[in-house]
């Protein structure tokens, strides 16, 4: 089993993508995963809460929200979740790492 710590969230280098996670591993291995379509609006931007709705009742059917470390997972707890990435972010660590505790996979 490896424990997954949380770094931080930067923008993406990659053209198509809006964001990346950052995790390290307890054996040191830095892990990046980019998440969200660039150019394409999302809750923190436009804070409807009609269209969050939509968004989520169209991805819960295939997506894994409950592995943190998945694109998926990432969109939906920092760019679906609360109208600014600040407390969307805080959410999310608060809901997967609280106290700084690693995630186990």
């Amino acid at each position: 089993m490896v424990s997954w710590y949380f770094v931080g969230i930067e923008k993406s280098a990659k053209r198509d993508k809006k964001l990346v996670a950052i995790f390290e591993s307890s054996t040191g291995r830095i892990k990046t995963v980019n998440f969200g379509a660039a150019g394409m609006s999302d809750y923190t931007i436009h804070k409807d809460r009609l269209r969050k709705q939509r968004y989520l009742d169209r991805h819960s059917k295939n997506e894994h929200w409950d592995n943190p470390l998945t694109p998926g997972s990432l969109s939906r707890w920092i760019l679906w979740n609360k109208p600014s990435l600040k407390t969307s972010i805080a959410d999310y660590k608060r809901q997967f790492f609280p106290r700084g505790q690693p995630f186990n996979l």
